[in-house]
């Protein structure tokens, strides 16, 4: 299910921006992102298996969008690749919640309930986070490592990160809607905008 909602994503857009050819397109960003990932650290045998292939679920849209960089510009290509990323980030996110037997809790609870169980899985467990304060009302946590920034870096990408914060700002407050969900003073409290953390604060709505 997971592929093939991504892959609907990505024929949907794609074949706006680039017509008929996008399957040719997209077979072409496909063996980019070998070639892409190869160039990383997670290529090497000093990083652990399952990291590595974590790792290497970036390398297509890393090379996806330097490929349209080369065809479309560097403003549209990062345009184009926010109709991708954000729906499938979103997408991910909210299956993972749906997945979960979160209907008798909420507010806080429910949002610490997701947050832990996410906590183990391959998409988060290679992140470093902190928590600031958790109580009945707040969640306040920060992201000090986040492999997503570490990985488009090395690919020289690393605007790409940017777009796995604003699908951050898309799902929580749609998954968690009796919460607020903020980055302290600014949106762009986040590594991807060169902070040293990257800032959640989820709040119970009075």
């Amino acid at each position: 299910m997971e592929n093939l909602q991504t892959i609907s994503i990505l024929g949907s857009v794609l074949s706006k921006e680039l017509g008929w050819a996008w399957p040719v397109f997209l077979v072409g960003c496909l063996s980019r992102s070998n070639t892409v990932f190869g160039r990383t650290r997670w290529a090497t045998p000093a990083v652990p298996t399952e990291e590595a292939r974590y790792a290497q679920r970036f390398s297509l849209a890393a090379a996806m969008y330097l490929r349209l960089i080369e065809r479309l510009g560097r403003e549209q290509a990062l345009a184009v690749m926010r109709k991708i990323l954000l729906p499938i980030g979103d997408a991910t996110s909210r299956r993972f919640l749906d997945s979960l037997d979160l209907v008798h809790v909420s507010g806080i609870e429910r949002f610490m309930a997701f947050k832990t169980r996410m906590q183990d899985t391959v998409e988060d467990r290679f992140n470093v986070r902190e928590y600031i304060t958790v109580d009945a009302t707040t969640c306040h946590y920060v992201i000090k490592r986040c492999l997503a920034y570490d990985f488009f870096s090395e690919a020289g990408t690393p605007e790409l990160t940017r777009l796995i914060c604003e699908a951050d700002n898309v799902f929580f407050p749609q998954a968690f809607p009796d919460l607020t969900f903020s980055r302290g003073d600014s949106w762009e409290n986040t590594i991807a905008y060169g902070q040293d953390h990257c800032e959640y604060v989820l709040k119970k709505k009075a």
